[in-house]
């Protein structure tokens, strides 16, 4: 029966014009033709380009490294200073700070200056940084304690405070070690020193200015004389008190008189007119620097204006 059926397969297709091999071949179904299909090649796996090692420098950049290394190539030597200080002229060159593994080695700055911010060091595993002061005042000093934890270590540090930056390299030795490095300043230092006796100048002329502003609460009470007669004007600019210590007549008006218009203190002549004089506000009263007979408090101007007299009393 199969090659019955096998014949009649090879005559249908000898009459369609096969060969018998092509008749032998098997039909193509989707599950064979996947198999049949070759895959196509992979790809080869993506070559990754090495990182650049270093960057050509322009002429300009070059002259500018050049500069640099001429800087720090100074040959400006350290002097020496008081109590073991090694001393470097400040912006003369690189300063180098020697330390040695279980040493302790400072770097100080001028006294009178803040450290800005935290300072920034190249090799922050091996070296062990921290602030230090001593002093007190104006003349406190701020210091850095370096020490490192190897050996043959080379780095650098940059130090910014509220006068200037400071950048020096690190070198740890064996054995050998500089134990307090500081810092000589040029005569550039001269304009900041003047800046500071300027100041000091002004802080002492105003604490002084504050004393002789300050009523004398604390005079003897036979220096003070009350005598005085207020009369006229309303309550929001009537002082409440006027007296003087021989030298000086305090003037006391009524609270919360600094927020509003203030009257004008015209002290009376002999042709019985007003004229201005020296006097300074102080919270909520005048201070006039000499003694009168009759003055006027003039608020306002023109027929407005209120007046509030005050008379010194004769002693009797």
């Amino acid at each position: 029966m199969r090659q019955q059926i096998a014949l009649f397969a090879l005559l249908a297709s000898l009459a369609h014009g096969q060969s018998p091999a092509e008749a032998k071949a098997p039909v193509p179904t989707p599950a064979t033709d996947r198999l049949a299909k070759p895959s196509p090649p992979s790809a080869p796996p993506p070559t990754s380009t090495p990182p650049k090692s270093d960057v050509p420098l322009s002429p300009k950049e070059q002259e500018a490294v050049a500069v640099s290394d001429r800087w720090r190539a100074d040959s400006t030597p350290p002097a020496a200073g008081p109590d073991g200080r090694v001393l470097y002229s400040y912006g003369a060159g690189l300063p180098t700070a020697v330390c040695a593994p279980l040493r302790v080695c400072v770097i100080e700055l001028q006294p009178g200056e803040k450290i800005i911010g935290e300072p920034h060091i190249g090799d922050s595993v091996r070296w062990n940084i921290s602030p230090a002061m001593y002093g007190a005042g104006e003349q406190a000093t701020s210091i850095i304690v370096l020490k490192p934890q190897t050996p043959g270590l080379d780095t650098n540090l940059l130090i910014t405070t509220d006068r200037r930056a400071y950048y020096l390299r690190l070198i740890s030795k064996p054995e050998e070690y500089v134990a307090r490095v500081a810092f000589a300043y040029s005569d550039d230092d001269n304009a900041l020193k003047w800046q500071q006796q300027i100041a000091a100048q002004r802080a002492q002329e105003k604490a002084d200015r504050h004393t002789a502003e300050t009523p004398p609460a604390i005079l003897a009470a036979d220096k003070l004389n009350f005598a005085y007669r207020i009369t006229g004007g309303s309550d929001e600019f009537r002082p409440r008190r006027v007296f003087d210590d021989g030298a000086k007549t305090y003037i006391q008006l009524p609270p919360g008189i600094q927020y509003r218009e203030a009257p004008v203190l015209l002290v009376i002549g002999a042709d019985g007119k007003g004229e201005m004089t020296n006097y300074r506000v102080k919270d909520q009263s005048y201070i006039v620097d000499r003694l009168f007979d009759r003055a006027d408090l003039v608020l306002g101007s023109a027929k407005k204006a209120q007046k509030v007299e005050i008379a010194r009393e004769p002693k009797e």
